[in-house]
């Protein structure tokens, strides 16, 4: 019978004192290598370094941390993070670190639940840790949490006092609240130490009415501008919109248009018009009353959904409701487009779509509703009704209707051409395209108006159009007209709207914490010199002519 040694395969041996040193000291080595190729820029080749350290060291965390790290701050996939968490989790189950990385990975992916859980762990494991508390505040303010990452971001400046992220996302989340002076206020002072910081300036603009003597606005307009124009700067368009909403404050009508439409040159992702048509075409095409008929979609009368084209009042109407006690708001929410695109939806793809709505079974359709249930209750417990207010969820009503029949539907609508002047002068995200140049706006906005009279024909949703210009007409009679749609009892307190401390995640922040103003009611005429594509794209709107 052979001994036990002479079964124990060489590779198996137990690794000596010296050998584990020098393990250590190569992967010590390996990590430095990445942290020099960081720092020099090259952050291909310090990813290439850390995940062959990873693969090398299996048993180690550290390679998988500093590799994590890396995907996510700076600046590559966050996608990349997910396939390493669950071995990075197991190896270093207590590590800080570690639930920071899966906070912010999940947070980016708009994984906002499981985000939140990281996030929590990662403070209770390092409470003092000025990072955990950073990405907890973080984490908190995309789950619309914002009185609690407030708390969180406090706390991490009072350990690290200088931290220009901590301080730009308490100003951030600030603005969010409506404590506009308090955001005004730090923005001023991260100016004095950091007068070209884009993100601050950015934060400033969407707080603050300019006026033509303040030196934030004085600075970009004759030191910034001048500078990136020379350097070419990627900046630019930044600075442009910026300007533009700047010189639109203090009146400067005809400026504030060239700087917009000098942004608009600059915007790399460009309009698609015909992938567009054929989306509405697609869907107008593809779905009938009939797809509708007999369908047994959740009994559920909580969700309100409020549509239509950016700039219509939307953000003034969900203050206006979320102010009664019994309406809770979930902003420009993506649950609907998510569940959308988990059960193959494909953006632009009409007709696919249309297959979807067609063929989703009553099973399937009462999944989804759950899950849209479950987010929106997380966000605004106890409520009755929660409006959620992505606008573009407009493309998505008949998916809606199959999930929640009797759920009901706001459209937002404004003059047609004030509503599309209002897009052009914003500093929109890429994803409205569309904005880029008159004549594509005022066909998009066409093929809105199509695609919404379609909808309103096939479904089975009560829907009710709100007029910005009547709201701003007659705010109270609207406002009781609007309650009494979504089957709820008149409340006083929707008209106290302007104090109401839900969160604004958009640009409209500054303006729903002020009374009613009427002053947005024909704004068009401002610029009409500049409007002539547009007219023609809108004048089939204006049987009567444009008055």
């Amino acid at each position: 019978m052979a001994s036990k040694s002479s079964d124990v395969s060489p590779l198996r041996l137990p690794k000596t004192r010296k050998d584990i040193f020098m393990a250590k000291i190569a992967l010590a080595t390996m990590l430095l290598a990445a942290k020099n190729a960081e720092d020099a820029g090259q952050l291909s080749k310090a990813k290439t370094i850390l995940s062959k350290a990873a693969k090398d060291y299996p048993k180690d965390p550290k390679p998988l941390l500093h590799l994590g790290r890396l995907l996510l701050r700076k600046g590559l996939k966050s996608e990349q993070v997910l396939p390493l968490l669950p071995r990075l989790l197991k190896l270093a189950p207590r590590s800080a670190l570690a639930h920071e990385l899966a906070a912010q990975t999940h947070c980016r992916l708009r994984n906002y639940d499981v985000a939140l859980t990281h996030a929590n762990k990662a403070v209770a494991l390092a409470p003092k840790s000025a990072d955990s508390l950073y990405v907890a505040a973080t984490v908190n303010q995309f789950n619309s949490r914002h009185d609690e990452a407030i708390k969180l971001i406090k706390k991490a400046l009072s350990i690290r006092p200088d931290h220009l992220p901590s301080k730009l996302l308490l100003t951030s989340s600030l603005n969010s609240t409506g404590d506009q002076i308090a955001a005004e206020k730090i923005c001023r002072e991260i100016f004095a130490e950091h007068p070209n910081n884009l993100h601050n300036l950015s934060i400033w603009n969407r707080t603050v009415k300019a006026s033509v003597n303040d030196p934030i606005y004085q600075h970009i307009r004759t030191v910034l501008l001048p500078h990136v124009e020379a350097n070419k700067h990627p900046s630019l368009r930044s600075v442009l919109l910026m300007l533009g909403k700047a010189e639109n404050d203090i009146e400067n009508y005809t400026q504030s248009f060239e700087y917009y439409r000098q942004a608009k040159t600059l915007e790399t992702t460009r309009h698609d018009r015909k992938t567009n048509r054929g989306f509405v075409s697609g869907l107008i095409s593809g779905t009938s009353r009939a797809d509708f008929f007999g369908i047994d979609g959740h009994s559920s009368e909580n969700p309100v959904l409020v549509v239509g084209m950016p700039r219509t009042g939307s953000t003034l109407l969900e203050q206006i409701l979320s102010s009664h006690p019994e309406i809770g708001g979930i902003g420009e929410h993506s649950e609907i487009r998510n569940l959308a695109k988990s059960i193959g939806f494909r953006p632009g793809d009409g007709a696919g779509l249309s297959r979807i709505i067609r063929h989703l079974s009553s099973p399937k359709a009462n999944e989804l509703a759950e899950l849209y249930l479950k987010r929106s209750e997380a966000i605004a417990p106890g409520k009755k009704r929660v409006v959620c207010k992505n606008l573009h969820n407009f493309e998505l009503l008949g998916l809606f209707a199959k999930m929640f029949p009797k759920g009901r539907i706001i459209i937002a609508l404004r003059d047609p051409m004030d509503n599309c002047v209002s897009c052009y002068l914003q500093p929109l995200t890429q994803f409205h395209s569309y904005t880029q140049d008159l004549t594509s706006l005022g066909e998009y906005y066409t093929d809105f108006r199509r695609l919404v009279a379609h909808w309103q024909k096939v479904i089975p949703n009560p829907t009710m159009e709100v007029s910005y210009e009547d709201v701003v007409a007659d705010t109270e009679g609207m406002a009781r007209k609007i309650i009494d749609f979504i089957g709820l009892d008149w409340d006083p307190a929707c008209l106290k709207f302007q104090s109401n401390k839900a969160p604004v995640h958009t640009i409209s922040v500054a303006q729903v914490r002020q009374p009613i103003y009427k002053t947005a009611v024909n704004r068009w005429k401002r610029y009409e010199e500049f409007l002539g594509p547009l007219k023609a794209e809108l004048e089939h709107l204006y049987p009567d002519g444009f008055s």
